[in-house]
């Protein structure tokens, strides 16, 4: 956990950013509800009650929200993109400056494709789970929350029937998530040995070549 807070530290470097992005994602998800409210208003009042003109306003709400909703969709990937870049490249730099500060013997036992595994793959990963994971995760909430309300609003007893299969769904998220670190490290370390042979070999190529070991 103490990891976990100190690499929080580079997001609040840019508290303007983070803060723009999360907005554009929460303004680009309440969109959502408008299009169900649409299409509801279109078949109770313009099909069932015979109001067509009342299509024409419905149409132009709905084109309204998709425009707002794409609009902040895409200014978010814009900010996003920016935001993680710039973590990626603090981490980085602050990773390598460190790594130039290690003592000799620290190199001795270690490889270097690990050490360009560590840089590369492993920051990547870290910006992953912190911007990305972050942001996506605040949508799918806010997103749930959303949904629900709507759902208990209109029918409470449709509501509880649809959220027949939720708990299943908690459960199987909870036993991916508790399972995955030990998928990962299998991964992070068959990633790494990769990098160090091919780095090896890459380094050694003439020699490699002089003694027919390809």
């Amino acid at each position: 956990m103490h990891t976990v807070w100190r690499v929080f530290a580079y997001l609040k470097r840019y508290p303007w950013m983070a803060a723009a992005t999360l907005g554009c994602a929460i303004m680009s998800t309440m969109m959502v509800i408008v299009f169900p409210g649409v299409t509801k208003w279109i078949i109770d009042d313009v099909v069932r009650a015979h109001h067509p003109e009342k299509l024409l306003p419905l149409v132009l709400l709905a084109l309204g929200a998709f425009v707002v909703q794409h609009g902040f969709n895409a200014l978010r990937i814009i900010l996003n993109n920016t935001f993680e870049q710039r973590v990626i490249f603090d981490l980085r730099s602050d990773l390598y400056s460190h790594i130039q500060l290690l003592p000799l013997r620290w190199f001795d036992n270690r490889a270097t494709g690990d050490l360009m595994t560590r840089v590369i793959e492993d920051v990547n990963s870290v910006e992953r789970v912190l911007i990305d994971g972050i942001e996506q995760g605040s949508v799918a909430i806010l997103q749930v929350l959303i949904v629900v309300g709507v759902m208990f609003y209109v029918n409470a007893k449709l509501a509880l029937l649809a959220l027949v299969p939720f708990p299943l769904l908690i459960a199987g998220a909870l036993a991916y998530t508790l399972t995955a670190h030990r998928r990962y490290r299998l991964q992070r370390t068959a990633a790494s040995s990769m990098n160090a042979l091919l780095h090896d070999n890459l380094a050694g190529i003439r020699q490699i070549k002089s003694f027919v070991r390809e």
